[in-house]
């Protein structure tokens, strides 16, 4: 329970939330444990929980009507996520799936209400946070949209790369990247073969490292003009 409550305290969500709250998050939360591919609510789930990482990494994403899942989002280690749909009352919008072995703090709807209606700062923090998420959201959704396939890889790739912070090496499957940019694998093993053939990226089994960024750069923008 100490090791809980020192993971909500470490939230940015939860700063300055008092610990009465914090520790009434903690007694009535659980600990749900996620292997890697792992499904942890559906599209149109009902949204009774809201739910922070404790560690690994949890994608939120969207099916498309090809049955395909779009990834729009990644969760690590501090992030809350689920709270739009339980504030709103409304089905699960997205869908959140472990990206690699995880652990998640599960706390039940009606435990995290009364905590908002009782910390102001709570409420606050949580409406910042939805708005920030729904608006990058709603741009890469509208990006992608209008981009072909090689672009979308390019600019998909060039946003993980600046995530990560890691010179260029991207740690992700190809079967990953596939569901970042809502593309068949086969489309993106073709696209990083051809891109390999001609020196803008090396790949291996979980990885790929750009070579080109510049290039990769201009495609992007390119085809988005």
């Amino acid at each position: 329970m100490a090791e809980t409550m020192h993971a909500l305290r470490d939230a940015p969500i939860f700063e300055g939330v008092s610990d009465r709250i914090l520790s009434d998050f903690t007694i009535s939360s659980r600990i749900r444990v996620l292997e890697k591919g792992e499904i942890l609510f559906s599209q149109t789930d009902p949204a009774d929980t809201v739910y922070i990482v404790r560690s690994g990494c949890i994608a939120i994403f969207l099916a498309t009507l090809e049955g395909r899942e779009l990834v729009i989002n990644e969760m690590h280690r501090g992030d809350c996520f689920g709270e739009l749909s339980l504030i709103t009352d409304q089905p699960r919008s997205t869908g959140a799936l472990a990206r690699e072995s995880s652990e998640v703090i599960s706390i039940p709807r009606d435990v995290f209400l009364k905590g908002l209606e009782a910390e102001p700062v709570l409420m606050r923090r949580v409406l910042e946070t939805t708005a920030v998420r729904l608006r990058v959201s709603s741009e890469r959704e509208s990006a992608l949209a209008f981009l072909d396939s090689s672009a979308r890889i390019a600019k998909v790739l060039l946003q993980l790369d600046q995530q990560a912070d890691n010179d260029g090496v991207i740690k992700v499957t190809q079967e990953d990247l596939a569901q970042y940019v809502g593309l068949a694998r086969q489309t993106v093993a073709q696209t990083l073969g051809e891109w390999r053939r001609v020196g803008w990226v090396e790949t291996g089994r979980v990885r790929i490292e750009i070579k080109n960024r510049e290039a990769l750069e201009r495609l992007a923008i390119a085809i988005e003009g």
